[in-house]
């Protein structure tokens, strides 16, 4: 099984069946150091293995474990919907942006979780959840009017994420809720 796996890894390995005993002189020189092998105390050679290959075999199985983990969590389930394949070359390292992909943080629902403070929107027609700011909020309708595309409401997240105005528009969005939301912790302080 093990061979199996290196040779799928490995598709440049060929192996090929060679008929015993008919003078081809590599198969029997092959043979000659099998049976010599067999009569030997220790193994005296080393085989190579370059760092490329163990380097690559080794993110592949981290990226399984993860993927692995990353499917069977309970938790980021939002994230997952987006995100559903674990990649390390994605990375949306802006604070406004991963608001959004977390959905912790600023939003009052996530508050709510680690606070107790109220899920509701002031909007009050909600839970200030990512989904109500971005689609349903009538607070943002004119944020969503000036930088999100027409179809938007058949767009996910994601790709409001990759569309540059529609990206503008999220930030303006998540920008106002965290002001709110520390404003909120100035006030009660």
């Amino acid at each position: 099984m093990k061979l199996r796996k290196i040779l799928l890894v490995n598709p440049q390995i060929k192996l090929n069946w060679v008929r015993a005993h008919i003078g081809i002189y590599g198969n029997e020189l092959a043979d000659l150091s099998a049976k010599n092998a067999t009569t030997k105390e220790e193994v005296d050679i080393k085989v190579k293995i370059p760092k490329s290959w163990i380097k690559n075999q080794l993110k592949l199985t981290m990226l399984q474990e993860w993927q692995a983990r990353w499917m069977s969590s309970p938790n980021s389930r939002f994230l997952y919907g987006i995100f559903p394949e674990v990649n390390t070359k994605r990375c949306h390292g802006d604070f406004l942006i991963n608001q959004i992909l977390t959905t912790h943080g600023c939003f009052p629902v996530h508050q709510h979780r680690i606070f107790g403070k109220s899920p509701d929107c002031e909007c009050g027609r909600d839970q200030s959840t990512v989904s109500h700011y971005v689609y349903g909020c009538q607070i943002y309708r004119e944020v969503r009017q000036k930088y999100f595309p027409e179809n938007f409401f058949q767009l996910g997240i994601l790709e409001l994420i990759l569309n540059t105005r529609g990206k503008i528009g999220l930030k303006i969005i998540i920008q106002d809720v965290l002001t709110k939301s520390l404003a909120c912790v100035v006030s009660s302080s």
